[in-house]
């Protein structure tokens, strides 16, 4: 049986991941071999992201989400840093501190588990209330911006330092990418909080949620996608879909749909009129002021902010694309334009 030392470093790497640290110092001591090897800082690092959660990982999929909040989080002093310096930045001599990454860990380690009880008490009521102040913004519709999901993701950032297997936190992330309609984000954190908590009851409903839209708009059953693999734009078969139905909804061949035009559209998809006032509410969401081919400018929709608005509603409820595409004259399941229907 070869030596421990003498493994592939990737099989080393996950054998000392998955040791507690006490064990792990205590291998390095094993012998010289073990002891560069345990003592390696991207080790520790990455055993940070392994015992307490990958800080960047998050980072990652609410930029994903347009909630970027690395810069914010990067400039807290009161942070344990979770990656290494870049060793042109550490000094003159272009190299970083031996032990960094153990140091680290260390920080970390001390957070979660603080020596006095009473501080860990009060780091447990704080992130309550951290938390409790989390649920209460996002309930409230208002407070659904940019600027509110940010400091909601932010303060979230707080709690996990110091509560790290805490399955709320990664369910109210996902919660805010689910409400900027990021599902690929959402149903990435929502599976770190089953595995952490496999009977948290929100992320729960909201994982089968995210999973049955992600599974429709994909094309369960063999039909056609409705959004791309990031589930975030048009898969080609509905931007195909799209280009041809403006150019059938577009009744004066100006470019643009107006208002009258947009009006015919969410008649024909809903079975009634609708008020002229939601006609101009849509336009405000999607579209605005455009150009006409003639080089006028007129309140409506081009082909982006139809195609935008098709992407919003699957994220929602992709049946509704599927029914609203079938009385455009599309074939539901293959998004293919029915030869013998007219719009």
């Amino acid at each position: 049986m070869p030596a421990i030392e003498s493994l592939p470093h990737d099989v080393f790497v996950q054998i000392a991941l998955a040791l507690g640290p006490a064990d792990l110092i205590t291998l390095a001591c094993t012998n010289r071999a073990l002891h560069r090897l345990v003592w390696c800082d991207q080790l520790w690092i990455e055993k940070i992201g392994c015992d307490f959660g990958d800080r960047g990982l998050v980072l990652d999929l609410l930029a994903e989400a347009g909630v970027d909040i690395a810069e914010h989080v990067d400039a807290r002093a009161d942070l344990v840093p979770w990656q290494l310096p870049d060793p042109r930045e550490a000094g003159s001599g272009g190299s970083r501190d031996a032990g960094f990454g153990v140091q680290c860990y260390r920080a970390r380690f001390q957070r979660v588990y603080p020596v006095s009880n009473d501080a860990h008490v009060c780091y447990a009521r704080d992130a309550e209330a951290v938390l409790d102040q989390v649920k209460l913004a996002l309930r409230d519709e208002q407070s659904s911006s940019d600027d509110a999901h940010a400091e909601a993701a932010r303060r979230l950032v707080l709690v996990q330092e110091y509560f790290p297997a805490s399955a709320e936190c990664y369910y109210l992330w996902a919660l805010i990418c689910y409400m900027r309609s990021a599902l690929r984000p959402a149903l990435a954190l929502l599976t770190i909080s089953h595995g952490i908590d496999s009977g948290f009851a929100p992320a729960q409903e909201l994982l089968a949620t995210v999973q049955a839209t992600v599974d429709s708009a994909r094309g369960a059953g063999g039909a056609a996608p409705l959004l791309d693999a990031r589930c975030s734009g048009p898969s080609s078969q509905l931007a195909a879909a799209m280009a041809l139905a403006f150019q059938r909804l577009d009744r004066d061949r100006d470019g643009v749909l107006g208002t009258p035009e947009l009006a015919a559209m969410v008649k024909l998809t809903n079975g009634q009129p609708v008020p002229i006032a939601a006609i101009a509410q849509m336009i405000q969401a999607f579209g605005g002021q455009m150009r006409t081919t003639s080089g006028r400018r007129c309140a409506g929709w081009d082909l982006d902010a139809l195609t935008r608005f098709y992407v919003a509603q699957t994220i929602q409820d992709p049946d509704e694309t599927r029914q609203d595409l079938a009385k455009l004259g599309f074939d539901p399941r293959t998004l293919r334009l029915h030869p013998a229907r007219a719009v």
